[in-house]
């Protein structure tokens, strides 16, 4: 198995490291699979790092090898070169992956080289209804191979709000925002109330906040809001909460709104009044450390910052509301909680002659090992990850956390499945909330440029007549 051992892709420095039953120690009870004569079959997979990278090199990956004699090889991609290499590969005809890393986004470039699964999905009863709606139309299908399953999600995630319950709790408090704001203190349920109670929390050292003085300045709310992808990520899910979908099935764009302006200049105050200055450099889950340390009163979480937030060595733990992400008043389709967009993963499989037997890999741990794949990945997105009493019983928290994510994860944006998607929409949300935010544009600039720049993309790529 070659495993990268540097996690964020810079430099990246691969080296072997040998997967065997024995050297592992494990001990798993087996699912119906016995010991196979199939030393011949080796099943080679470009991954993603991060948790569930490591739980199939530590734990799948020898386990099934030791059951059926199926060996599997990994590569732990950089995540910046892996789509790059994979689509070099596919596209070459070389041979080199049986299975990749597949982000919805991404589908466009591989829509050529990876099996339809149905017919494997039909023979081996692999369960399509384990996983929600929009999971199965964002990672299971795409437009791009109608009819067709052309992946099996691993690691869907979508962000969410957190919040602290001691402040929200405290009866000084409750009475302190009511006499300011006229009404009741709670988690917000939208994007405006949420500005409000970040701004109610935002307060300097030598303060005090639930009856304690603050020993460093607390903050309202933040999410990562690098330029680049950080502050993308970030305005992604508020644009997609105005209701605005970026284009339609002729592909007429819907970005000329001026709910998109008004979104923008929401962001540009929260980011601005309440965050921390901080948060300008940070990306993805960077901030989460300031939640854990008592320096947040409210931040945006994506799960795989669950560790952090609920971390027994910060002042959060056991501490902690969980909700959707805040729906945004005024939306163009009147929902009810916020939409973010539905990022992390899965794994699709190339058109090569292992393609059955990586099927039937992936069927083993995802299906028929679900809970061992949600206790050691700490992703959750089968019906079984949000029901059992097993999964529920390993952590404290997971009692409020998993029911908020399970309603989480019922509104989400299903991103379209176009070779393009990449340039238009997640690189124009890049480039149109960092020169919004950085005060290069104003939101009315940016607007208009990101709708010229889309409508010249259809056009090249013959989806509009010039």
């Amino acid at each position: 198995m070659l495993y990268n051992n540097n996690r964020d892709g810079e430099g990246s420095m691969t080296t072997t490291r040998l997967l065997t039953a024995t050297s592992l120690g494990l001990a798993m009870a087996t699912t119906g699979l016995t010991t196979a004569v199939a030393d011949d079959i080796t099943i080679r997979w470009a991954l993603h790092p991060g948790e569930e990278a490591d739980a199939v090199i530590d734990h799948f990956a020898p386990e099934y090898e030791r059951q059926t004699g199926v060996r599997i090889e990994g590569e732990i991609l950089p995540p910046d070169q892996l789509r790059d290499r994979m689509s070099i590969e596919a596209i070459g005809g070389t041979g080199r992956w049986d299975m990749g890393y597949h982000s919805p986004g991404w589908f466009g470039s591989f829509r050529d080289h990876v099996v339809d699964l149905t017919p494997y999905i039909e023979e081996y009863d692999f369960d399509l209804d384990a996983y929600p709606e929009l999971i199965r139309r964002s990672h299971m299908e795409s437009s791009a191979r109608p009819g067709e399953i052309i992946a099996l999600p691993t690691t869907p995630a979508a962000p969410m709000l957190i919040a602290r319950e001691d402040f929200f709790e405290h009866p000084d408090e409750q009475a302190a925002f009511e006499e300011q704001y006229g009404r009741a203190l709670e988690v917000p349920n939208t994007w405006q109330e949420l500005y409000e109670v970040a701004e109610f929390f935002t307060r300097e050292a030598g303060e005090t906040v639930a009856g304690e003085t603050l020993e460093q300045d607390l903050y309202g709310w933040t999410d990562a809001l690098g330029s680049g992808s950080g502050v993308a990520r970030s305005f992604i899910v508020m644009l997609y909460s105005t209701g605005l979908e970026g284009w339609d099935e002729e592909y007429q764009t819907d970005l000329d709104h001026p709910i998109l302006v008004e979104a923008a200049e929401l962001f540009v105050d929260l980011a601005n009044d309440v965050a921390p200055p901080a948060a300008r450099n940070w990306d993805f889950l960077e901030g989460l450390s300031y939640f854990r340390d008592g320096r947040l009163a409210m931040a945006t979480m994506w799960p795989q910052g669950l560790g952090t937030v609920e971390d027994a060595s910060g002042v959060a733990a056991g501490n902690v509301l969980y909700q959707p992400l805040p729906a945004f008043e005024g939306n163009l389709k009147d929902y009810e909680q916020g939409v973010p967009f539905l990022g992390g993963g899965g794994v699709f499989i190339f058109d090569t002659p292992n393609s059955e037997e990586a099927f039937k890999f992936l069927k083993w741990m995802l299906q028929d090992n679900e809970i061992e794949w949600g206790e050691r990945t700490q992703q959750f997105s089968r019906e079984a990850h949000f029901s059992s009493e097993e999964l529920r019983g390993l952590e404290d928290h997971y009692e409020r956390f998993l029911p908020a994510y399970e309603q989480v994860l019922e509104q989400v944006f299903v991103r379209q499945g176009i070779p393009e998607y990449g340039t238009v929409m997640w690189q124009g949300t890049v480039d149109f909330a960092t020169d919004v935010l950085s005060g290069d544009m104003t939101p009315e600039q940016a607007q208009d440029r990101w709708v010229r720049n889309m409508e010249r993309t259809f056009q090249r790529a013959g989806y509009l007549e010039r």
